[in-house]
């Protein structure tokens, strides 16, 4: 696919941004990742016209991990390096008030540092240095219990048991477990092959999940991809608790659709003249 085409494929991507910003997020707002939660708090904070420029630089910066690598390596390394709205955002990840509180934390680290004095002396110590208040509650769709000593993070099994049912319903296909214990499910979905694969974690995210959709036309690449790369939110889920692990579940399979669609439609898109 030419970079001739960029442009277009990018007017299409920012049209699904800006209709889940229109909608009120309620896509993203489901999302158990405190990269997902960083990202609406960071935009919530925007004034309308670097809301604006930050939907543009994440339409281009989408836009460009639908082509193959080889074609778009410089330009999305440029963009990523050199785009003033990337920059503004990675800069407020790392400093302020985006880069202190439990609300930022993944879960299984608020539970390590509640329980852990010294580290608990350390937090105490760092916040009475800080010119503003950390915020410690959590998004209340996603943990509705606001006492972080009752959080019950979710474990790999009871993952793994809801993938497979939610799956099952989804597409019929092929389940393979990998070395390193990946799971990869293979199916098709509406008329698309995929292949999805997730990795459970010992620490940080929980879950970690890609899409791989083929194309032997070598028309659009889709590798890899996550729907939360496309707005530049993180990477992995890690609010997964036992109480909204299988709401999440049923979340990531609209993502699943939502991205095949998306991928779909780019395709579409450059099979016109």
């Amino acid at each position: 696919m030419p970079l001739t085409r960029l442009p277009e494929v990018t007017a299409l991507v920012r049209n699904h941004l800006v209709r889940e910003v229109a909608a009120g997020f309620p896509t993203l707002t489901r999302i158990p990742s405190s990269g997902v939660i960083r990202f609406l708090d960071y935009f919530a904070t925007l004034p309308e016209p670097d809301r604006a420029a930050l939907l543009d630089s994440r339409a281009k910066g989408g836009a460009l991990q639908f082509f193959p690598p080889r074609d778009a390596y410089d330009a999305a390394l440029h963009h990523a390096n050199h785009d003033p709205a990337i920059l503004r955002y990675r800069a407020a990840l790392h400093s302020g008030p985006l880069a202190m509180g439990l609300r930022y934390q993944d879960l299984r680290m608020i539970k390590a540092t509640l329980g852990d004095p010294m580290s608990m002396a350390m937090m105490a110590q760092t916040r009475s240095t800080l010119a503003f208040v950390p915020r410690d509650d959590f998004p209340p769709n996603l943990v509705p219990d606001q006492d972080p000593k009752n959080l019950k993070p979710a474990k790999a099994p009871l993952l793994r048991k809801l993938i497979d049912a939610a799956f099952k319903s989804m597409f019929a296909g092929s389940r393979e477990k990998r070395p390193g214990g990946e799971l990869r499910y293979a199916g098709v979905y509406q008329g698309t092959p995929l292949t999805l694969g997730f990795i459970f974690t010992n620490r940080g995210p929980q879950l970690l999940y890609d899409i791989k959709i083929p194309d032997d036309s070598h028309t659009v690449f889709c590798f890899r991809f996550t729907y939360e790369g496309l707005w530049g939110a993180g990477t992995g889920w890690d609010y997964l608790t036992e109480q909204n692990a299988e709401a999440a579940i049923a979340c990531l399979c609209e993502l699943i659709v939502a991205s095949v669609h998306l991928r779909n439609n780019i395709y579409a898109l450059l099979q016109r003249a």
